[in-house]
């Protein structure tokens, strides 16, 4: 975290001439008219007044200083009051110290208790501030370091489950498959070596493609038609997907966002002859979502697993856009959009 502005150079350097030049001008003011400034101005009170305000400011850090090396252990509100005390008690004691040993050993004569009483208050006030806008720097770097980590563990969060969702095998569709073979197999070896074509092509899709963060959407529709055809065997061909000609440019996905989806309307909605699904893919006009479309006939009992990779890969879609990945439930259709992800080749 960046230190508190109080405690860089340029600040130590720079406060000190600014504030002793107020200073000088505010204590003219008080014990002149604005029109003899011109005739009293003396350049060696002006440089006490620096010094003082170099004074003030450096023991005030200092103060500063021990209480975050010694009191880390103080409550917000206590540390506030202590500092309070410490550097305005330590501030205005050097101060007038100093300020008295100016008049006593250079001017010769002691300081009155007005003159003095002037420069205790102005340097009460400059302690004051000093605080003010230690406390608001320190308080506003706090906030957002706490936004900052927030935002790194959901970056993290993401990132683990973008990591997951990459490399994790749907072994509900393995076992479902090898069933649907093991029945095929015994009385229709042709539709047996399909069945084990369109498995392969899936699993071996996910396998090559599980270190890529993006794929073109050609590769993932030709693997969405592989695991549809795949459950087709298992629905008696009840299963069909409608999908409009996309352009052949730079649109990407993230590897198994297809499957995860359709596998995932399969797995949660009631098919039959007579009620069979059909899933219609298309881009928006505006050609910022790509929209897997389809009717809506929930299972009474959800597939449990099947949704929380779909939320997963909602997750997922949060690491590399800023539009939201939605789902939503219209009439009798439910709309899934996955927002656009357009890759510059040349980079």
């Amino acid at each position: 975290m960046r230190r508190v502005f109080v405690h860089t150079a340029l600040f130590r350097i720079c406060a000190p001439v600014v504030l002793g030049v107020l200073t000088y001008l505010l204590i003219l003011l008080i014990h002149n008219a604005v029109a003899d400034i011109n005739k009293i101005f003396s350049n060696q009170e002006l440089y006490v007044c620096i010094g003082l305000s170099f004074i003030s400011l450096e023991v005030m850090r200092f103060a500063i200083g021990l209480l975050d090396r010694f009191g880390k252990t103080l409550a917000p509100k206590r540390r506030i009051a202590v500092q309070l005390i410490i550097t305005l008690t330590a501030n205005l004691a050097l101060v007038a110290a100093a300020i008295s040993g100016y008049f006593r050993l250079v001017i010769g004569f002691s300081i009155g208790s007005y003159e003095l009483n002037t420069f205790l208050i102005l340097f009460g006030v400059v302690g004051l501030l000093y605080n003010l806008l230690y406390f608001s720097n320190f308080y506003l770097q706090q906030e957002n370091k706490t936004w900052l980590d927030e935002e790194k563990k959901l970056r993290e969060k993401v990132e683990a489950d973008f990591t997951m969702f990459r490399s994790e095998i749907n072994p509900d569709l393995l076992y479902e498959s090898l069933e649907n073979l093991i029945l095929t197999i015994h009385h229709n070896t042709d539709q047996a070596e399909e069945q084990i074509d369109y498995l392969a092509g899936i699993y071996r899709y996910s396998l090559v493609n599980r270190q890529k963060e993006l794929i073109p959407l050609h590769d993932e529709m030709r693997a969405a038609d592989n695991l549809l055809q795949l459950l087709n065997y298992h629905h008696d061909g009840q299963l069909n997907m409608l999908a409009d000609p996309f352009p052949r440019d730079n649109i990407s996905l993230i590897p198994g966002s297809l499957l995860v989806s359709i596998d995932s309307i399969i797995r949660n909605t009631l098919i039959s002859r007579k009620a069979p699904l059909v899933i219609r893919i298309y881009l928006e006009e505006d050609d910022d979502y790509l929209v897997v479309q389809h009717t809506l006939n929930d299972k009474l009992l959800l597939h449990g697993e099947s949704l929380e990779a779909f939320t997963r890969l909602q997750r997922s879609y949060s690491f590399f856009s800023d539009k939201p990945f939605v789902q939503v439930k219209a009439g009798k259709d439910n709309f899934i959009k996955f927002p656009i992800i357009r890759v510059n080749e040349s980079q």
